[in-house]
């Protein structure tokens, strides 16, 4: 006993005997404090009702910690503060926040699969979108404004179901991202269905009109997500480059199919009304569609049209140049399909002429696609009117050559026939192209009276007209010219070189002569064809040769 009251290690293990004894008595009071405090605690259960309950985060933690507030106050009450109570209600606390924190991210695992009704992968919320976006119609062109329409409202209905249970818990943004992505996705595809301009608008306009709209957002609970925001401009921006590819390539085959069956029916009518129109409404409808979208991409589009218009021209000349050489060389040709084509290059040539204005106003760089169209309408309007001046020619020879070599009556049967030719004269909507035609068929009859005239005798013209040549001349010039005033009121007077005939024939001396000569010279100076036959008329009235170019030799000082 003694020994052991004396061995040093006796001390210790008495001491640590009693330390024993006080921990298990305070341990023992520790158990029944967690006995209360787990008797005060109402038990946690999380439940989940998809598309119902709105799960709220902060809401779930609240009754845990007021419970544990609550807890610490009583032991503060019932106790006297000691270091174990401390340590025992820190450890319940830090217990409930790992299993909030461990209910948390359960929620993006399986949960979350359950809650969306999807099965369990990397990306739950992707392939809940996936399965319950709309699918595209079978067929997309008849049905896409509707399926547009379901689109918008499909997503609308359900940011607005699932907002309410995604966003407290951060997965909101996802939420959107997933139905951008989607949506892009979907509308690639639509963009490989479509076979017309007309959807290709329709889907562009959509895009610009609906998509970046925040009219839905203003009307619902999405206004606080603002959808807009989180748009991925660059899919967007893809989206709208594929877009206005895809329209530019209907826009050339249906452009091009039209114009085909313009020509083609040009090539099956004698005479087609209708070309200028048809062929102007069919450029500027697409082009006015293209401009409610955007101006940029209306110049896209309207140089498309432009350059089919041009390989449209290229065929209609070819055909109608063939077309009208076959009809000038009939013996009885009619005039009307010519005038028709005057019309129509004349019509197509203000229209585009006015397309280049407007972009000439924008400064766009490249203008030769304009100035190619107009130059091969303007050589299609010459060479019509050539021909339709050799079928005038033509006729005017043929009544002419009869009428110097027999009485007056084949004149007016000239006249009769200058009448039918350009009955239909009116097919040229233009004041100023039928002006333009008159004129040159005025001079074209003037000048071949002239020149007949001069082939012709004096004397056999005496006994087939009235001895008084010059005023038969005369006459003939005013019915020439108050024939043509009727037909184009306004045209310039082409018969004075045969009006002064009369007066010509009338002077008696070589200085008169010479002051007649000198007065054709400034009134006719824009006539270098009729001034050509100026010397063979002086012959024509009887002066020798160098009678003639004494008189010529004075026009040398007078103004040309």
């Amino acid at each position: 006993m003694g020994d052991v009251m004396g061995n040093p290690f006796t001390a210790v293990i008495r001491d640590e005997r009693a330390a024993d004894s006080q921990m298990k008595a305070a341990l023992s009071r520790n158990v029944q404090h967690s006995k209360d405090t787990a008797a005060c605690v109402k038990p946690f259960k999380l439940e989940m009702k998809p598309w119902k309950t709105k799960f709220r985060r902060r809401d779930s933690r609240r009754p845990l910690l007021e419970n544990n507030n609550n807890n610490n106050n009583n032991d503060e009450n019932q106790q006297d503060g000691t270091c174990c109570d401390s340590v025992v209600a820190q450890n319940n606390s830090n217990r409930n926040e790992e299993r909030h924190l461990q209910s948390e991210k359960q929620l993006n695992g399986q949960p979350l699969a359950e809650l969306l009704g999807v099965a369990p992968d990397a990306d739950s919320i992707q392939r809940y979108v996936s399965l319950h976006f709309p699918k595209p119609p079978v067929d997309v062109d008849q049905n896409l404004p509707q399926h547009l329409l379901n689109v918008q409202e499909t997503v609308h209905k359900e940011l607005v179901k699932l907002g309410p249970l995604l966003k407290p818990m951060g997965l909101m943004e996802c939420l959107i991202e997933s139905y951008h992505r989607q949506t892009f996705e979907h509308l690639d595809d639509l963009l490989n269905k479509i076979n017309s301009s007309k959807n290709c608008f329709a889907l562009m306009m959509w895009l610009r009109d609906t998509y970046l709209s925040q009219e839905p957002c203003d009307q619902s609970d999405l206004h606080e997500m603002d959808p807009i925001k989180i748009v991925d401009m660059l899919l967007f921006t893809e989206c709208a480059a594929k877009a206005k590819d895809k329209l530019l390539e209907h826009v050339k085959k249906e452009v091009r199919g039209i114009l085909e069956g313009i020509l083609q029916h040009e090539r099956s009518t004698e005479a087609y009304d209708e070309l200028n129109l048809d062929t102007i409404q069919c450029i500027d409808a697409m082009h006015r569609a293209a401009r409610t979208i955007s101006q940029k991409l209306s110049d896209y589009v309207q140089e498309v049209c432009f350059l089919e218009l041009g390989m449209f021209l290229e065929s209609y000349t070819t055909v109608h140049c063939e077309i009208l050489e076959k009809k000038a060389k009939m013996d009885k040709p009619e005039t009307k399909h010519f005038f028709k084509t005057l019309n129509n290059c004349n019509k197509l040539k203000q229209y585009v002429q006015t397309k280049a204005k407007g972009t000439l106003l924008k400064e766009t760089k490249d203008h030769s696609i304009f100035e190619e169209t107009v130059a091969m309408l303007e050589d299609m309007e010459d060479s019509t009117l050539k021909l339709l001046m050799t079928i005038v020619a033509n006729t005017a020879k043929s009544h002419l050559k009869r009428y110097f070599n027999s009485d007056s009556k084949e004149f007016f049967l000239l006249i009769e026939e200058v009448k039918s030719l350009f009955s239909e004269l009116s097919c040229c909507q233009d004041i100023g192209l039928q002006k333009r035609v008159i004129d040159e068929a005025y001079k074209l009859i003037a000048h071949v009276y002239l020149k007949y005239l001069i082939k012709s005798k004096q004397s056999k013209l005496r006994k087939c007209w009235s001895p008084n040549v010059g005023q038969t001349v005369a006459k003939d010039a005013k019915i020439l010219h108050d024939t043509f005033s009727v037909l184009a009121p306004g045209v310039r007077q082409w018969n004075l070189m045969l009006l002064k005939v009369k007066d010509l024939l009338e002077c008696e001396s070589s200085d008169t002569t010479k002051l007649m000569v000198g007065s054709m010279q400034i009134d006719c100076c824009t006539w270098s064809e009729d001034l050509e036959l100026l010397p063979k008329l002086l012959q024509w009235k009887g002066l020798s040769q160098q009678e003639v170019k004494e008189v010529l030799k004075v026009l040398e000082d007078l103004p040309r």
